[in-house]
């Protein structure tokens, strides 16, 4: 079968751009890629040798202004489906809107998250608690009119694909979409297999992924100041940076203080990554109700334990004091766990080995096969 897939933005090193990647190289069916915005030189090298087509090109400004004016130019664009089996979308928040002029045609979601402004109740607790009254006033009407639009959008899915059980539940409990045969579930994964080999544990923690405020890098900074680690132990943050997040990681320097003991890798190759990956005793991963995380999978499959807040996809895929650490998104808390880190390096291995076995279950084949079966016979169904 030939796909048209549609993801609003590609050009970040993130979990949603390395599954779609993964998807589109692994499926045994034919993909054609649409985007509104795509930097082939910031995102996975591996998308230049696939069929990427930018169309109408949308900002990836997060402002209310710019995603209300995204959002119609996503609503009004139209794609020729002519000569494919279905659309695709790729959901993270906005591209459900380019189903209002595609509706001929047989479309799916897959997705990673609605979008989280309106749908995710601790990503709203923490963008409220940021605004004065006047800004939370236009915030609660931009939610209800997004909400309105989406809940039409959501109708026209012919079958969903959710990318974990929290995901799942925001997608019910926010009214988009029903529990049923036309629901399903696949978790995206890691090549474990690939990732063989002796694991060092340096005395060092990481925190791994993109730099911006939704990931929540002040808590392991401060935890870990907390913590007051004796040298030489450091924290390493290494992450890729877009311009918007400029201002971002300027606050997070200014909490390290200039602290000897705190470094920032900024945009790291992926040799350097898998360097740090290999290296670290265990990885921090501090983001709020995260969707799912393939922080945690990598991490777990480098043989690392992780510790991470104890809601959305990291209390699916940690096994608390076997593979990582689940705590309540609280300084004190953590820092009390990373204090016990120098004294027990030992269980920090055992741990690590158990990760690295825990890590098998995520595989990419799963993932890509399941939502291939799906999409097969979700299009058949549509043809009856």
């Amino acid at each position: 079968m030939k796909f048209a897939l549609y993801q609003p933005w590609i050009y970040l090193h993130g979990g949603l751009e390395r599954s779609l990647l993964e998807l589109v190289k692994r499926s045994r069916h034919e993909w054609t890629i649409f985007t509104g915005h795509y930097e082939s030189e910031n995102t996975f090298p591996e998308f230049k040798s696939l069929n990427v087509i930018e169309l109408k090109r949308v900002s990836v400004k997060r402002d209310m202004v710019s995603v209300f004016w995204a959002s119609l130019k996503i609503m009004s664009q139209k794609i020729n489906l002519k000569k494919y089996d279905g659309l695709v979308v790729w959901c993270d928040g906005m591209g459900d809107m380019i189903t209002f002029r595609n509706q001929k045609y047989p479309i799916f979601n897959i997705c990673s998250t609605p979008l989280r402004a309106v749908f995710d109740p601790v990503y709203i607790k923490q963008a409220l608690s940021e605004r004065g009254l006047f800004a939370r006033i236009v915030f609660k009407i931009f939610q209800q009119l997004f909400k309105a639009a989406d809940k039409m959008a959501w109708k026209k899915y012919s079958g969903v694909i959710a990318t974990s059980t929290e995901v799942k539940n925001r997608i019910i409990s926010g009214g988009l979409y029903k529990e049923g045969p036309s629901m399903s579930l696949f978790y995206p994964g890691i090549d474990w297999y690939a990732l063989e080999g002796d694991k060092e544990y340096e005395p060092f923690l990481l925190v791994p992924g993109r730099i911006m405020w939704t990931k929540n890098v002040e808590l392991a900074l401060k935890a870990f100041m907390k913590a007051k680690l004796p040298e030489p132990w450091r924290l390493v943050v290494a992450g890729f940076l877009d311009e918007k997040s400029k201002v971002y990681l300027k606050k997070l320097k200014q909490i390290s203080n200039s602290s000897k003991q705190i470094y920032f890798e900024i945009s790291p190759t992926d040799k350097k990554l898998d360097e740090l990956y290999r290296k670290a005793s265990v990885i921090l991963f501090p983001p709020l109700n995260e969707d799912w995380g393939i922080v945690p999978i990598e991490a777990m499959a480098n043989s690392k334990p992780v510790l991470a807040n104890c809601s959305g996809g990291p209390a699916e895929s940690i096994v608390h004091k076997r593979t990582g650490w689940l705590a309540p998104p609280d300084i004190e808390k953590w820092g009390e766990i990373i204090k016990s880190f120098p004294e027990n390096t030992s269980l920090i291995k055992t741990m690590g080995e158990k990760a690295r076995e825990h890590s098998k279950k995520y595989d990419w084949s799963a993932f890509v096969n399941g939502i291939d079966n799906s999409l097969e016979e979700w299009r058949n169904n549509w043809c009856k």
